[in-house]
């Protein structure tokens, strides 16, 4: 078994790998005033939850101190299994997700992570990465709109009846979850238009805690891959540490 973080921007996502599959998941809000012992305690938490013991920079220290393992760090020095034409380095989530589209052999793809930021990263045939676009998260675009229109309060992340509401509440969800599912398929267009055709049209997955609500929405083929950001960690972990 493999315990594997992903450390976002909003939550910790944890989770136990077994068998080539998720044995257990959490999300751990994250807060950068915290410190390592809050971040033990409360993967620790997690754990006993799940009913393992105990298994308690912030997150690594934590992740050390919960285990007593050091942890394998997903980034460039490791073998990524793939090549990053990129400029600028990309982020380890992107990266995470790249390496799992390319086992997943669904290519050329395009990996859409629905996140603090909504990220895309496309991918040729051979599964190395060509570039990224990053827009501004549903989550935080919710909350944006929240705090700075004072006659709205925030809504629950639920599936909308129709494009139009007609009430404050339908009004917001359609305009959060449609709007993302816009938002995907537009750059999803864009960015199919700068692929290589003699390569055939990429596939789209669509990851993130939302992945199952929004990818519903999109007018075309879609695949919704929630834990492939935590595959794309099993699968650097077995590369790197045999």
């Amino acid at each position: 078994m493999v315990f594997l973080i992903d450390m976002g921007n909003t939550d910790l996502t944890l989770a136990a790998w077994q068998n080539g599959a998720p044995a257990f998941t959490a999300r751990i809000p994250t807060d950068r005033s915290k410190d390592a012992g809050h971040y033990a305690r409360a993967i620790a938490g997690a754990l006993q939850s799940w009913g393992s013991p105990a298994f308690a920079g912030p997150v690594a220290a934590a992740m050390q101190a919960a285990t007593g393992l050091s942890p394998v760090l997903l980034g460039y020095e490791g073998d990524l299994g793939l090549k990053v034409l990129t400029r600028d380095r990309i982020g380890a989530d992107m990266l995470a997700g790249a390496i799992a589209a390319k086992k997943r052999g669904a290519l050329p793809a395009i990996v859409a992570d629905l996140g603090t930021a909504t990220t895309f990263c496309a991918q040729n045939a051979a599964g190395d990465v060509l570039g990224v676009s990053i827009a501004p998260g549903v989550a935080l675009g919710l909350e944006a709109l929240v705090g700075r229109a004072s006659h709205l309060r925030t809504v629950a992340f639920e599936p909308p009846d129709r494009a139009l509401g007609v009430t404050t509440a339908q009004s917001m969800r359609s305009g959060v979850i449609l709007g993302a599912a816009s938002l995907l398929e537009g750059m999803f267009r864009r960015i199919s238009a700068e692929l290589d055709p003699a390569e055939g049209a990429p596939a789209l997955l669509v990851t993130g805690g939302l992945a199952p609500l929004v990818a519903p929405f999109c007018q075309g083929p879609v695949t919704a891959c929630p834990h492939l950001l935590l595959e794309g960690l099993y699968l650097y972990y077995q590369r790197n540490h045999p």
